[in-house]
């Protein structure tokens, strides 16, 4: 398997399918309600709901610095504000809105090729990158679900 073709495995593995450490990001939000993904075990911690929104802003952020060349502004955005309005139906949007993203990722990572390997270009590092920091967050939604007495996923 060539590079680009292992990153984009790895990508599919780890935000979508099933891999050697943990469910993946999707299937790790996949069924939770609401209730579910604003818990929080301390008032100055992140909840799930919010984790999956940072997750959204950083591929939303890294695609448009690939596509456009243009960084947008993390410190006004990122860990944004939880919407006004939260309930099921939201939140079930949240889910499809990181869904799309991440297809927009996998889509953008196959365009690369070997490029998202071989190169050292600021940003198709930072959006080789990326798929680190979706591990990252996807463990902690993991033991979110674990100190809420949610099974894990298999």
């Amino acid at each position: 398997m060539n590079p680009g073709a292992a990153y984009v495995n790895d990508l599919n593995l780890f935000t979508l399918d099933k891999n050697f450490w943990q469910a993946s990001l999707l299937k790790q939000i996949e069924g939770l309600t609401m209730e579910q993904a604003l818990y929080k075990p301390d008032p100055g911690r992140h909840g799930i709901w919010q984790i999956v929104r940072h997750i959204a802003y950083w591929k939303h952020w890294s695609l448009t610095y690939l596509n456009e060349d243009k960084k947008l502004n993390a410190k006004e955005d990122n860990w944004a504000p939880m919407p006004d309005v939260q309930t099921e139906e939201t939140w079930q949007q949240e889910i499809e809105n990181l869904r799309k993203l991440n297809y927009d990722c996998i889509s953008a990572a196959e365009k690369l090729g070997d490029n998202i390997m071989n190169n050292d270009e600021e940003k198709i590092v930072f959006f080789r990158q990326l798929l680190y920091h979706d591990c990252y967050h996807t463990g902690q939604i993991g033991y979110l679900r674990a100190l809420q007495g949610i099974n894990s996923v298999e």
